[in-house]
């Protein structure tokens, strides 16, 4: 087994030093009301239910199915239809031609069509998902293992947290620069090679400190010994967690306190954590004390949260029936 090394290639340790952890995302998503002419979207949300119990379950993406290729046919067909519409568009304005307006209808009724159909067609081809559950202390997949032999409750294959491992992967990029990304599995890769996983980072880089992150923060999801980061992510789902629940009382938590954020503010609050990552010895530097009473930090500014524009309704229009993406 290699030893654990935060500098170069090993096994990152399930220990958090950095302790700065923030995962953005808007509760008063009003974007999410406007579904223009997808009358079928709500269906495209295949992890309703591991998003719906975010308290239990925390998804690490495994890169789609490859199969769902298939379904971005239809739109690249639909895009070259727009673009030979703008052409004829174009050429009508100096041509005597009649205008081809069977390439109008065609165009719309494509791409209506398969932005209808493709929330249905997701639904039939399942994600590949590998997701930790902070309940059961156990990882699970939603594709087949070989030799996995436990299953949770949810029926897939998975494995003790204890024997999921991080290892800190480089290989080189440009000439002269390495590039590292975090690679989660079961520690004997050996036997259950389906279990790697690479995680998903901004981008390769010559600095690790997106993997640490990424890592630090899965580990302090599974530490029972905590309650729940106190960021936006998790704040509608605090109070199902006993420990969580226990902690908020205990500390007097404005209830709703992410609330009034929005994204843009968020992502300034992620930045400016992101900025004192980069400095941060992560081998001999001294263990940050975690945030707990972000209230005590930070203030909401709710003038800034998004509105739902008539701008922003025209752009999602237009990209549906130009494309016929959602």
């Amino acid at each position: 087994m290699q030893k654990n090394n935060y500098l170069g290639v090993g096994i990152m340790q399930k220990k958090t030093k950095f302790n700065r952890f923030f995962e953005y995302r808007s509760i008063k998503n009003i974007y999410h009301e406007f579904k223009g002419l997808c009358f079928l979207y709500d269906l495209l949300d295949t992890n309703k239910l591991y998003e719906n119990q975010r308290e239990k379950y925390k998804l690490v993406p495994c890169g789609n199915n490859p199969i769902k290729a298939i379904l971005f046919g239809p739109m690249a067909i639909g895009a070259v239809l727009s673009l030979l519409l703008l052409i004829a568009c174009v050429v009508a304005t100096y041509s005597e031609e009649p205008f081809p307006w069977w390439l109008v209808i065609l165009t719309f009724c494509w791409n209506l069509f398969f932005l209808n159909l493709l929330p249905i067609t997701a639904r039939y081809i399942p994600d590949r998902v590998m997701y930790l559950d902070r309940q059961n202390q156990t990882v699970g997949f939603t594709f087949d293992i070989p030799g996995c032999e436990q299953r949770d409750d949810l029926g897939n294959c998975c494995f003790k947290w204890e024997e999921i491992v991080c290892r800190l992967t480089s290989k080189m990029g440009a000439p002269g620069v390495m590039n590292y990304f975090p690679e989660i599995s079961h520690i004997d890769q050996e036997k259950y090679p389906k279990t790697i996983v690479t995680g998903s980072v901004v981008e390769l880089s010559a600095n690790p400190v997106h993997c640490y992150l990424l890592w630090e923060c899965y580990v302090r999801f599974m530490d029972l010994s905590k309650p729940l980061p106190d960021v936006p992510v998790y704040e509608r789902h605090r109070h199902l967690d006993p420990i969580t629940a226990e902690f908020d009382k205990k500390n007097n938590r404005p209830s709703d306190f992410w609330v009034d954020f929005s994204i843009e503010q968020q992502i300034e609050i992620r930045d400016e954590i992101l900025e004192d990552a980069f400095p941060f010895d992560w081998l001999k530097g001294k263990v940050n004390d975690e945030i707990t009473k972000p209230w005590q930090h930070w203030k909401a500014e709710p003038e800034r949260i998004e509105q739902l524009t008539w701008k922003y309704k025209v752009k999602r229009l237009l990209v549906q029936l130009f494309i016929g993406f959602p």
